[in-house]
């Protein structure tokens, strides 16, 4: 669409005065030669009503957040951009540790308690700039799902307790979802990834009803339920064969002692014909962060059935927030099913050094069982390619978790242009009015009294406020040169 991006360069400042939602600027740099910079509109209607303890704050309402997950739906007949784009779990704020005995669970403080996520679709044009054009909720059986948490008894659940303004204990939803990534396969169906189970859904594009639903042990390789609570699945994507692939955020958490010092992160991919299932690992860039479990994925998108974009974010050792797009190739790369350290422990037990001279605990079989001992070599991991850093053009929200490649469908590796999407998370944030404002600093009872880390009892109060990202950003990005051309040679 460079005749798209022709004109828009010609009338740059008409564009600019008319519409107020778009600059259009060259920037000098390797790999991107234009960005397109909206702020995305949504309606009034599409504001979240909010009566409650903090309504001063927001007169208007909650400000809808669409920008956990982006995918491209293609051309509209004005050559104006479509898009798939999706809600989180709704308007939430962190909040105090819930006092439970001997232990403290985490919470989240929901707004809309009865908030039910939402698939969206935005329009981006020249004229009218990008705009939110429609909204629909998930559900389940008929009915609106939730994105308060599932049940601590549950699988699946994040063990965080929900909580009203108020600080009181709010009701479990077990259909509840956490929604990070959306896509769509050749038959129009929706697929959605959530942080909570991780879980994995195939979803009626036109109703917004759950088809299929799976789940660690349930569809999934049972390893993925030791995420990091709340950092499930970050990203989803249907390659042109029709596999789906999907990403954990952050590192695994096995038997919460893996954390931060895991060597990677997984990526599955689900064969729906089949049901079967494979499993590489990402080495995101251990080295850059205070520790590893701080590197986050931002969104996952097929190029072709081997390559993706994706996002890899995190704040640095220098608590520098970095949004680096890497484009990532899973050819070659090994399955890790069954695998395991010749001590039989996860694999995310080991340092870089005891990943370079991988000893396998059995080869495995065609159904997935350990044999006999492989000798020892590199665990073959996910190559990377690094084409920039967001920051470098001058991004500047926290969280880049929407990404999408605008092209021709089926044939992404010939596109040039981008779109990346941001998550505001609702233009809110938690905090206490006190010297500590951090809200996970204290603890809290069933009465929303608050008290310190020890239990003393505190003069001090929990507060909702707007946040710092009051604004969705939408940005088309238009590389110098198309995908195919940054392959590795």
């Amino acid at each position: 669409m460079q005749a798209r991006l022709a004109a828009a360069v010609a009338s740059l400042f008409t564009v600019a005065a008319q519409a107020q939602t778009v600059e259009i600027n060259p920037v000098e740099h390797e790999v991107v030669s234009t960005v397109e910079r909206y702020a995305l509109q949504v309606p009034a209607a599409d504001y979240i009503p909010y009566g409650g303890k903090f309504k001063a704050e927001f007169p208007q309402g909650l400000h809808l957040a669409v920008g956990s997950g982006l995918r491209f739906k293609g051309y509209e007949k004005d050559a104006s951009l479509s898009f798939w784009a999706l809600t989180d779990r709704g308007p939430n704020g962190d909040s105090p540790k819930v006092k439970a005995g001997e232990k403290a669970a985490p919470s989240k403080v929901f707004l809309a308690p009865d908030f039910s996520p939402r698939i969206a679709t935005i329009n981006v044009q020249l004229a009218e700039g990008a705009r939110v054009v429609s909204t629909m909720p998930l559900k389940q059986d008929g009915k609106a799902i939730s994105g308060r948490p599932i049940a601590p008894e549950n699988s699946g659940s994040s063990k965080e307790v929900p909580l009203s303004d108020e600080l009181k204990p709010l009701k479990y939803d077990d259909f509840g979802m956490d929604p990070e990534g959306i896509d769509f396969d050749k038959q129009g169906n929706l697929w959605i990834v959530d942080e909570y189970g991780p879980f994995l859904a195939q979803v009626d594009a036109k109703t917004g009803e759950f088809m299929q639903q799976y789940m660690p042990g349930a569809g999934l390789p049972e390893i993925l339920g030791e995420r990091q609570p709340n950092r499930g699945f970050e990203g989803v994507a249907v390659t042109p064969s029709g596999k789906v692939a999907a990403i954990v955020q952050s590192t695994l958490d096995i038997k919460k002692e893996t954390r931060g010092s895991a060597q990677f992160l997984r990526l599955v991919v689900l064969d729906p014909k089949t049901n079967s299932t494979q499993m590489f690992a990402y080495p995101h860039d251990v080295s850059e962060y205070k520790k590893s479990g701080d590197a986050k994925i931002g969104d996952l998108v097929a190029i072709d059935d081997t390559r993706f974009l994706l996002i890899e974010q995190g704040k640095d050792k220098n608590k520098t927030m970095r949004n680096v797009v890497y484009l990532i190739d899973i050819k070659g790369a090994q399955d890790l099913t069954g695998l395991t350290l010749a001590d039989g422990k996860a694999l995310e037990y080991a340092d870089a050094k005891t990943l370079s001279q991988f000893q396998a605990g059995g080869e495995v079989t065609g159904s997935g069982n350990i044999v006999s001992a492989s000798a020892s070599s590199s665990l073959k991991m996910i190559s990377k390619t690094r084409l920039f850093d967001l920051r470098e053009l001058g991004w500047n929200a926290e969280k880049a978790e929407g990404l999408a490649v605008v092209g021709e469908l089926g044939k992404f590796a010939d596109a040039s242009e981008l779109a990346v999407i941001n998550d505001n998370d609702f233009g809110l944030k938690g905090d206490v009015a006190a010297a500590e404002r951090d809200p996970e600093a204290y603890l809290v009872d069933t009465d929303g009294k608050l008290a310190d880390a020890k239990g003393n009892a505190v003069e001090a109060s929990y507060r909702v406020a707007q946040g710092d990202e009051r604004d969705t950003q939408f940005w088309v990005l238009h590389l110098k040169k198309p995908l195919k051309d940054y392959f590795p040679k």
